[in-house]
């Protein structure tokens, strides 16, 4: 069997990046190094290189910052050119692959299933129609306007998944209502789940006077940052000890404007430390493993949380905002109500003060963790293959006899 997997790879500084090179390894269990093929996307020249062991493909153009509406020959020609029996592409929606939402990936993948390729979409974000309200492009409309922009982003969606023998949707969860609330809000039919996997690297929690409380991601007001601080100088006022660690990259200007809006809250404040950057994966192991407590403030989100899962898979204790993505780790992580600093900074003093509080949290998110481990998912991954190619051996064989 060889498989193509699709999306950002690293070093691109992409939400699904880090994702794919997991799934890639987890994939190695099953198949040979060499049977894995990446394809993933350039900004400059096509190459092909090796990566993190594998051979990648940077044959996509990437159109994020570029609306494109030009026939995706690139991931047609590579996925041939591999040798692929199955493509699995990773996907946003965004405009990666052109379009406004990545349009012209449904055709690709429809040429691919002509010429026998089987077809697999994993969606790492799932828009609910009052998220595609709240966008911006329906925001610059006329709001009797509006609902066209929900149902644009519903008919893309059901080309999408007419597009792929196996349609995805990534999940915190088993069994998420989240999927099935998606799959019905615009009538898809056999939509999947695929459970965000945790690469587990359980470490003893670092035994300090002085707790590091750490949260990562990229820099954009909706991650509720600013809640964070607030909840943190909270939580200091009333005794608590420790310091604040918050590291990300902005990505546009409004997202540069709250990175100084959050540098404004921070400053005079020893104990609050901004790492303004991307952070690789060695630096965010780092943080991780030296950290008492990560928090995920989110104010709202359309999919899951890779920084979370990340501090799953250290064993650390979580402090996650309530919202309908987090809903499904009610059991393994502590939820508070979102913009909410008064409950942050309680939840936080609770798990400092409460004796046993941290490492009954610590217990649950290994516990969590576990259920998500990355090579018990990448043998799901694996079954899903091969029932797809034995399926269309049997369509072969019995279009034969007929």
């Amino acid at each position: 069997m060889r498989v193509a997997l699709v999306g950002p790879f690293p070093p691109q500084q992409k939400g699904e990046a880090e994702y794919v090179q997991r799934s890639a390894e987890a994939l190695t269990k099953f198949l040979p190094r060499d049977n894995i093929a990446i394809i993933s996307q350039y900004d400059a020249v096509p190459s092909v290189e090796r990566s993190n062991g594998f051979l990648v493909r940077r044959a996509i153009f990437d159109r994020s910052n570029r609306p494109s509406y030009a026939p995706q020959r690139e991931l047609v020609e590579a996925t041939i050119q591999s040798g692929a029996e199955i493509v699995h592409v990773h996907f946003g929606p965004n405009r990666d692959y052109g379009g406004r939402l990545g349009e012209p990936l449904a055709g690709a993948l429809r040429t691919l299933r002509a010429r026998g390729v089987r077809t697999v979409l994993t969606l790492h974000s799932q828009w609910m129609p009052s998220d595609v309200l709240s966008s911006a492009p329906a925001q610059r409309l006329p709001r009797i306007l509006r609902p066209l922009v929900v149902r644009y982003f519903g008919r893309f969606m059901r080309r999408l998944r007419a597009s792929c023998d196996a349609f995805l949707c990534v999940a915190s969860a088993r069994n998420s209502p989240l999927t099935d609330e998606f799959s019905r809000a615009y009538r898809l039919p056999n939509v999947g789940e695929e459970l965000f996997s945790c690469v587990n690297e359980f470490s003893p929690p670092p035994q300090t006077s002085r707790p590091l409380i750490f949260s990562f991601g990229f820099l954009r007001p909706e991650k509720g940052f600013e809640v964070l601080i607030e909840a943190f100088l909270q939580y200091r006022k009333t005794g608590g000890a420790g310091r604040l660690v918050i590291a990300g990259v902005p990505l546009t200007d409004d997202d540069r404007r709250y990175a100084r809006m959050l540098r404004a809250l921070g400053d005079g404040h020893d104990s609050i430390e901004f790492v303004e950057a991307y952070l690789e994966k060695d630096d965010v192991d780092r943080y991780l493993r030296s950290c008492s407590v990560f928090v995920l403030p989110y104010l709202s989100a359309v999919g899951n949380s890779a920084p979370l899962h990340s501090a799953l898979g250290f064993g650390r204790p979580v402090i996650a905002t309530a919202i309908p993505r987090n809903l499904p780790l009610r059991n393994a992580v502590t939820l508070v109500p979102p913009a909410s600093s008064n409950a942050l900074a309680n939840a936080l003093g609770r798990l400092f003060n409460v004796p046993g509080a941290l490492d009954e949290s610590a217990a649950r998110a290994r516990s969590a963790a576990m259920e998500r481990g990355a090579d018990a998912l990448a043998s799901e991954q694996y079954d899903l293959y091969r029932h797809l190619l034995d399926k269309s051996a049997d369509h072969r064989l019995k279009h034969r006899v007929e």
